[in-house]
């Protein structure tokens, strides 16, 4: 990981040890840092939220001091309108109450892996959305450009025109897919190296594929929907050993 990258902080409330120690299991398969734990909704624990400033709050709704809907009450005006809030209880009575303060998402005790990733994946998509956004805010007016060959012919592609790379293991190449679906070869001593160099904003998922982060519509498990006309593909899967590395790319930015 390069030091433009960080795992998403998390810090974790509940009034019993083995809600917190299961739900931290759980988030060891997640390109996260838990930065804080605590038992009880106290004025310290929030003094520790504040410091902290995490982007996740996992918070048990029923604890010694005060309910967790009274707790994040209090608390939200003190933090980053950014951080995302996760309730969690054994009792779904407590859902709407939840959702009406703006809950990020809910879950019920115990935690299981299925319903983490579901939040998990929820927020992923949630910052994903935040990136684009702020990409389109900030692209530069400079065209950033590379030369790709293409039947003999040297093509000008910008960085904003390419979907993705794939490598061709039979030809032995890496190719790159524009946002409108055609298909270039890349000169033959190109590697995956090269590619990565380019721009921050292309990153390996995969020892064949390489994605423009900027074109991703969305993750479904690990597979990355591109963005129309090509949301139909199916083969940008993302491989466990550059899962970590992706997901840490779009904390960065």
């Amino acid at each position: 990981m390069t030091q433009n990258q960080r795992l998403v902080r998390v810090f974790i409330v509940a009034d019993d040890a083995n809600s917190i120690n299961l739900l931290e299991k759980l988030l060891q398969s997640y390109s996260v840092s838990v930065v804080g734990k605590a038992y009880d909704a106290t004025e310290e624990t929030m003094t520790q939220i504040i410091n902290e400033q995490p982007d996740m709050l996992f918070l048990d709704v029923e604890m010694p001091s005060m309910t967790g809907l009274e707790f994040y009450s209090e608390l939200r005006p003190l933090v980053n309108p950014d951080m995302k809030v996760v309730f969690y209880t054994g009792y779904d009575k407590y859902m709407i109450d939840a959702l009406r303060r703006q809950a990020f998402d809910f879950m019920l005790k115990p935690t299981t892996r299925e319903e983490l990733s579901v939040v998990m994946t929820r927020y992923y998509e949630s910052r994903l959305s935040t990136l684009q956004q702020a990409v389109q805010e900030n692209i530069s007016n400079t065209q950033h450009v590379m030369v790709v060959n293409a039947f003999n012919e040297h093509t000008v592609l910008r960085f904003d025109d390419i979907a993705f790379f794939r490598f061709d293991s039979d030809r032995r190449i890496w190719e790159v897919v524009t946002s409108q679906g055609e298909c270039h070869q890349l000169r033959h001593r190109t590697t995956a190296d090269i590619i990565i160099a380019y721009s921050s904003y292309f990153v390996q998922i995969h020892k064949r594929y390489i994605v423009n982060v900027r074109k991703i519509s969305k993750v479904l498990d690990n597979l990355c929907v591109m963005q129309p006309p090509l949301d139909n593909i199916r083969e940008l899967h993302i491989s466990k050993n550059y899962r970590r590395q992706f997901m840490a790319t779009f904390y960065a930015m």
